[in-house]
């Protein structure tokens, strides 16, 4: 029996290759569109994630700081400033001199000599205050900020008022008090030692204070710090996404 085999090949017509290419194209589109629409779900979480965090910090940074005000504090009011958005205090916030008296303090100096080795490893600010005790007497003075500070051996401490009792070399403990003050500039939270904000996109932040009944003085503060996104999001009515975060500090050293 005889075969015939007939060469029957063919390449695609103009319209096939336009269906093939539309429908390549829609399925193209299709996959722009949901990697589009999971990169946009993807930059939106995090930066969400990044404003929980950004008001977390900001709190921990803020409740730390006022849990020590009055610490080492006597003899005047640890709340130097109640405002409903600021807050002004004293206290010994970061420990960074303790040391005793070098040599003998009288009542009325304006200057006390303590020993720091080395000196440029330790700075008074012109809002701290100082600390002296031995047990018997304890008092905060002002620094003086127009005099140097913390220079020679014995390093020099000047004060600026005089001391209301006298002290004993090596008896008598002398620390630094700081005055501390967060406030809102813009969108910055800001910490008055420190030129940098402490934190950035934070749009309001305001302070509820607690009295005790018996003696009228401050001893809680309930801080309210709300932030926002660095970036707008288009996916949110093209606003910034925000959060708040609440804490309630006691003041234990009232």
């Amino acid at each position: 029996m005889t075969h015939l085999f007939k060469n029957n090949e063919r390449g695609f017509s103009i319209v096939e290759l336009v269906i093939s290419l539309a429908i390549t194209l829609v399925l193209l589109g299709v996959a722009i569109k949901m990697f589009n629409v999971q990169q946009d779900a993807y930059n939106s979480q995090e930066q969400v994630t990044d404003l929980h965090q950004n008001i977390r910090t900001s709190m921990d940074a803020v409740s730390r700081e006022i849990r020590m005000a009055g610490c080492m504090v006597v003899g005047t009011s640890t709340i130097k400033t109640s405002g409903p958005s600021t807050i002004t205090f004293l206290g010994d916030v970061d420990g960074d001199i303790v040391t005793n008296l070098a040599t003998n303090a009288v009542a009325g100096a304006t200057t006390i000599y303590v020993s720091l080795t080395p000196d440029s490893e330790y700075s008074i600010a012109s809002t701290d205050s100082i600390y002296i005790s031995d047990g018997n007497h304890t008092e905060v003075v002002p620094a003086n900020s127009s005099a140097s500070h913390l220079i020679g051996e014995p390093d020099p401490i000047y004060l600026s008022t005089g001391l209301l009792y006298s002290y004993t070399a090596g008896s008598a403990t002398v620390r630094t008090v700081e005055r501390v003050t967060f406030s809102l500039d813009t969108a910055n939270l800001r910490i008055d030692r420190d030129s940098q904000p402490l934190a950035e996109n934070i749009e309001a932040m305001s302070f509820t204070y607690g009295t005790n009944t018996a003696t009228g003085a401050t001893n809680t503060v309930t801080i309210a710090i709300t932030g926002r996104t660095a970036n707008i999001d288009t996916n949110y009515g093209d606003d910034y996404r925000r959060g708040t975060l609440t804490s309630t500090i006691k003041l234990r050293n009232q």
